[in-house]
């Protein structure tokens, strides 16, 4: 009997590995996509319920379609609740309390969730916000990718950008320290054995130093392009860029050490958070992606809400909860809402004018 899988965020990267484990282990494991609304609902079941990945192949494009079961609701059978043993947390970080609400009586301390998001401090805010109680908590994992992908249609993703993903247990602050790995679930270990999607499931402290790197890079580059409305290449044409991504790296690297003294014994911590070293790789990612629109930028773009609170938001929360300035970030947070802000005041401006001329 298969294993299920719920899927909470039916975006790219929720669509894409549900995509990837459902077309390698077809008999053992069932995703199930979980949308925010009916009419969402409506649109995936109208188009046969299928998720096609379209992947760029030596110099073909090749796509393959997968059938996946859908819901908007939490199980139930008879009227009754049934628990849910494994979830896949893929929402946008800004929606992801919304989001999960109206699935928490249904998680306790025997299921399984992995968060599939950018940012920082997630399992924490979940935590806190559902389950003050440490014996009341779920085992929370972590995953970042690299992997690149975007939504060309609703039911449609664009495989642009094969990458890994990392996989660590997030221990909560209250619990205990670990003296060994807490083993990964059956459900999720089948992510791990699905080759398209390079996954590894290692230590905390090694995945980390990984998130840290990843949202030092996502803090740089989001903002940036999303504020100058580039695309990620442009930006090495800024003559002030490289300045300001100094600031936003050193006011990282303050905090973190701060708020996270674990990094003192982790052998290479002050390798992976030299401040020369994150910025090259910073640059080298700019190099690699310099056709690639930002996340941020195309959030702005649409008019949607953005993911700053989780980027550079948490960097500058850290800097308040530790009292150490961090002024770049800020200004970064600020210039992206009011961008936002400004853009959907324009909008809304230009669709009155019609409807009243």
């Amino acid at each position: 009997m298969s294993q299920k899988v719920y899927v909470l965020g039916a975006g790219s990267m929720g669509c894409l590995l549900s995509h990837e484990i459902s077309q390698a282990f077809p008999k053992q494991i069932q995703p199930v996509l979980l949308f925010r609304n009916q009419q969402r609902l409506n649109q995936f079941r109208n188009e046969g319920s299928k998720i096609k990945v379209v992947r760029r192949k030596d110099a073909n494009v090749v796509g393959s379609e997968v059938q996946l079961e859908s819901d908007r609701q939490p199980p139930s059978k008879d009227g009754k609740k049934l628990p849910i043993d494994n979830l896949i947390l893929s929402t946008k970080t800004h929606n992801t309390i919304m989001a999960l609400d109206p699935y928490v009586s249904h998680l306790n301390s025997n299921s399984n969730i992995l968060i599939l998001q950018n940012g920082m401090g997630m399992a924490q805010r979940l935590t806190e916000q559902f389950w003050p109680v440490l014996k009341d908590r779920p085992r929370i994992f972590q995953a970042v990718s690299t992997h690149g992908a975007y939504k060309s249609a609703p039911n449609v993703i664009q495989y642009a950008a094969p990458g890994k993903l990392s996989i660590a247990y997030i221990p909560s602050r209250d619990e205990p320290a670990l003296t060994e790995k807490i083993e990964l679930p059956e459900a999720f270990k089948f992510i791990v054995s699905t080759e398209s999607l390079n996954a590894k499931y290692m230590d905390y402290e090694e995945l980390l130093l990984i998130q840290m790197e990843k949202l030092v890079a996502n803090a740089c580059v989001n903002p940036m392009t999303a504020i100058l409305d580039c695309f990620n290449g442009q930006l090495l044409h800024g003559t002030n860029v490289i300045p300001i991504f100094k600031r936003i790296i050193k006011e990282a690297i303050d905090v973190f050490e701060t708020e996270y003294p674990e990094l003192k014994r982790i052998p290479l911590a002050s390798t992976v958070l030299n401040r020369d070293r994150l910025l090259d790789s910073v640059l080298a990612i700019l190099k690699s992606t310099a056709q690639n629109s930002s996340s941020m930028r195309e959030d702005v773009r649409h008019l949607a809400p953005t993911e700053i609170d989780w980027i550079n938001g948490y960097i500058v929360y850290l800097g308040k909860t530790h009292r150490i300035p961090t002024p770049t970030n800020t200004m970064m947070l600020d210039l992206v809402k009011s961008k936002s802000s400004i853009d959907i005041a324009v909008e809304k401006s230009a669709a009155e004018s019609v409807t009243f001329t």
